[in-house]
């Protein structure tokens, strides 16, 4: 091979794009890595509209198109290195004329499933072991032509392993790697053979066959302990995420009736207060006290006093409509919000409810035992405060147990301080 196979202006302008194409990598890098994000810059001078015509619009399509260029980054650095070399004569240039060609080629293919879609067809869209194994055996194939620069070849590869430990699975990993061995071994073998006339090349060519196995062996190593932190975390995230439901159901549930507490309610009336001044619709609250629930606790226990809570609870949610919402507001007291509702309608609900519930079995500790409830109702006002409703609501309810107990009341309207009802 002849040093004037290529121009003296050709090898000038392989030179200048292997140094832009790692300049340009190294800035990516770097932007990246320091969260440079340029909002300064005009929108116009971004190149969204670049990556949209090159990738895809579609954010899932955009992030493996991105993947994909990181690898052709590394494999055109590859190719540009290989004909850098032949070049300069240092490389076969025939040799290196089919490699570039063919890995063009197989770029292009990728790229072509990836931008048409069709990628999605298959079980790993992102083709991830596809193209691991097209780089491995194209990095075998510069290896053997590579001449003095077959280390590069050796080094790419670990450059690769390593992404791919971030992006494949331990299996596809570990075929990686034992596609690795064989391919390159072969590539090495061959080289051996080759100049087997030169004691010392193959010698090196030993080495670096120990070296290779070395790297793949330490990568198999690290493939394996990573499998193991990403399980871990894995049965950690889910832990965290059934804690994190659990203390959110903690922190606005009841934990013995299951009801929303007091906070949660509160959030959910002045939502629905907000609401209802927008749309001007109407809603009422109730709040149920359970009759004679002392003699319960003091009689049976604390335990069969539970029991008649959560019974209680139950038959009201259950007596509700799913717009409808109970709380506990504290101890033996409910509070129910009716939605677009007005108080003759959730009087009937709740006399409903009262009806249902004398004939309910409550505590296993004395199944004859029958409980009832006191309930008083209010409509909430325009411009009235919600906690002026519930004080309306709770005096009803005093005046239901004043009254005899078992009864519904409907809480007295003010008068004269312009608060009318909401229709």
């Amino acid at each position: 091979m002849s040093t004037d196979t290529f121009s003296p202006t050709l090898q000038a302008a392989l030179l200048l794009t292997l140094v832009t194409l790692a300049l340009t990598a190294s800035a990516i890098a770097t932007a990246r890595l320091m969260n440079l994000r340029l909002r300064w810059l005009p929108r116009w001078m971004r190149l969204n509209w670049l990556s949209d015509l090159v990738l895809s619009a579609d954010a899932d399509q955009k992030h493996i198109g991105r993947r994909f260029l990181v690898g052709v980054a590394n494999c055109a650095a590859g190719v540009l290195a290989l004909n850098v070399g032949a070049s300069f004569g240092l490389i076969d240039a025939q040799a290196c004329h089919w490699l570039t060609l063919t890995a063009l080629v197989t770029m292009g293919v990728f790229y072509a499933l990836m931008r048409s879609g069709l990628n999605q067809r298959f079980s790993d869209p992102a083709l991830t072991e596809w193209q691991g194994s097209a780089v491995i055996l194209f990095l075998a194939w510069g290896y053997l032509i590579g001449g003095p620069g077959r280390p590069l070849a050796l080094l790419l590869l670990m450059v690769i392993l390593l992404f791919s430990m971030f992006t494949n699975t331990p299996r596809q990993l570990f075929r990686a790697c034992v596609l690795a061995a064989l391919s390159f071994g072969v590539a090495m073998a061959w080289v051996a053979w080759d100049a087997r006339k030169d004691p010392n090349a193959s010698a090196f060519q030993l080495v670096y066959a120990c070296v290779l196995l070395l790297a793949l062996s330490t990568v198999s190593l690290l493939i394996h302990q990573m499998h193991q932190l990403r399980r871990q975390a894995h049965l950690r995230q889910h832990e965290l995420a059934d804690a994190l439901v659990r203390i959110r159901e903690l922190a606005t549930h009841d934990e013995l009736t299951g009801l929303i507490n007091r906070r949660r309610m509160l959030e959910l009336m002045h939502t629905e207060k907000h609401r209802t001044v927008r749309s001007g619709r109407g809603f009422c609250l109730a709040m149920i006290d359970i009759d004679h629930f002392k003699r319960v606790n003091d009689r049976l226990g604390h335990r069969a006093g539970d029991e008649v809570l959560a019974q209680v609870a139950g038959t009201i949610a259950a007596g509700l409509r799913e717009t409808d919402v109970v709380a506990r507001w504290g101890g033996e007291e409910f509070l129910v919000m009716f939605t677009d509702t007005e108080e003759d309608t959730a009087e009937k609900v709740l006399l409903r409810i009262q009806a249902t519930l004398a004939q309910a079995q409550v505590t296993e500790a004395d199944p004859a035992l029958r409980i009832t409830f006191s309930a008083g109702v209010g409509n909430h006002l325009r411009d009235e405060t919600l906690t002026r409703t519930i004080d309306r609501a709770d005096r009803a309810l005093y005046a239901a147990k004043a009254a005899g107990r078992n009864r519904v009341l409907h809480a007295e309207v003010p008068r004269g301080d312009g608060a009318t009802r909401v229709a």
